[in-house]
């Protein structure tokens, strides 16, 4: 078999679909987890509120909560790609097609393959988004 050499784009492309994923999991439930163990409440897993977790800003891990605490930026840029599910997703899915589409044209199986896992990772994090644990999740974020 003949391994076709992939561009410097279609490797970006991959990398930045799997680092979006990660933001997005992070962002969503990374600071989940790191509130329950903050404040010992591990029913609030499945119930995620303001009423049995503090502010989700208060979960940053290790250090001051100022402006030069890098931990600060990286929740908080996670946390926004959280709450903006809609459009991270929209782009997610499209950038998971363009990168089928080239590898179908390649003829290049295992990236397309690929391609696809990532979409499918998409609609189930836009579907887990959009139901009722979601929404309960996602309204403790952006509180």
């Amino acid at each position: 078999m003949i391994k076709t050499r992939r561009s410097v784009a279609g490797r970006l492309g991959d990398a930045a679909q799997w680092a979006l994923i990660g933001t997005y999991l992070l962002g969503s439930f990374g600071i989940l987890v790191l509130a329950v163990v903050r404040s010992g409440d591990w029913g609030a897993l499945l119930d995620p509120g303001l009423e049995r977790l503090d502010d989700p800003k208060v979960s940053v891990p290790l250090g001051w909560d100022s402006f030069a605490n890098p931990l600060v930026w990286i929740f908080g840029v996670a946390r926004l790609t959280a709450i903006l599910i809609v459009p991270v997703a929209a782009f997610g899915v499209i950038l998971g097609g363009l990168s089928a589409a080239a590898a179908r044209r390649g003829g290049d199986r295992q990236r397309l393959n690929r391609s696809l896992l990532r979409i499918v990772i998409w609609v189930v994090l836009f579907a887990v988004a959009f139901s009722p644990y979601g929404e309960q999740l996602h309204n403790w974020l952006a509180d």
